[in-house]
């Protein structure tokens, strides 16, 4: 809802069957914490979850924004040899250098080069694509070494193309879906026990009767915006 359904976002929306997918937060979670738990964080732990990442593995990671930055916290917790974020905008690039010391940062242009530079096998073991654009799709398989693992989380505005001859020989598993629900208690005691935290994804907050100028900032990615937290007069709990 509110995603390929509209009314996500309207003043009163019906949910049917909502207490089944309604998770308690603990007292020690904060409603920041907490805020990205039942999307882009569960996208990101589900991508991580399925992406069968192991010790010794190059983690090729394709975009920066919100859910990719969410992706790239699950990934961290399996611990593989290496994690190469691949971002176009030099701000997320930034914020992923500042904030991730230890995580490698390229660019689409020098993508395919850095990670045959910086992989053990001829490439990335596992990518995780989740920019959602016709050239990060066909980065993520390019940039893949043979019997690798490519997991897609991103949305597309238009189908897209398997080049099958081109591929041959690569013997690439490929994964898809949406965010998985079923992580979201699991994702809680993570935060709970300081195993993961987002919060510096929250870059701006407003006030509920500001959030007009909040959809525009964020529309815009002006300011260096992630994410926008909108807060309730008088608190929310």
């Amino acid at each position: 809802m509110g995603c390929r359904i509209d009314g996500g976002q309207a003043e009163y929306v019906r949910v049917p069957y909502a207490d089944q997918g309604l998770n308690r937060i603990p007292d020690s979670v904060s409603d920041e914490q907490a805020l990205f738990v039942g999307n882009i964080l569960a996208t990101g732990y589900w991508a991580a979850r399925i992406s069968e990442i192991k010790p010794d593995d190059t983690v090729l990671l394709i975009g920066a924004g919100p859910t990719g930055i969410c992706t790239l916290l699950c990934a961290l917790l399996k611990q593989p040899r290496r994690i190469i974020v691949c971002e176009k905008s030099a701000e997320r690039r930034r914020f992923v250098e500042e904030h991730y010391p230890d995580v490698l940062v390229t660019e689409p242009d020098a993508c395919q080069d850095f990670v045959l530079a910086h992989s053990l096998h001829g490439g990335a073991d596992v990518v995780i694509e989740v920019a959602g654009s016709d050239d990060s799709f066909r980065l993520a398989w390019q940039c893949a070494r043979p019997n690798a693992v490519v997991t897609v989380v991103a949305l597309y505005d238009r189908p897209q193309v398997l080049p099958l001859p081109d591929m041959y020989g690569k013997n690439l598993t490929f994964k898809t879906g949406g965010v998985d629900g079923c992580d979201c208690a699991e994702i809680l005691r993570l935060i709970e026990q300081g195993k993961i935290d987002t919060t510096p994804l929250i870059t701006h907050r407003f006030p509920l009767s500001d959030i007009e100028e909040a959809y525009l900032l964020f529309e815009n990615r002006a300011d260096g915006v992630i994410k926008v937290a909108i807060t309730m007069e008088g608190g929310c709990r």
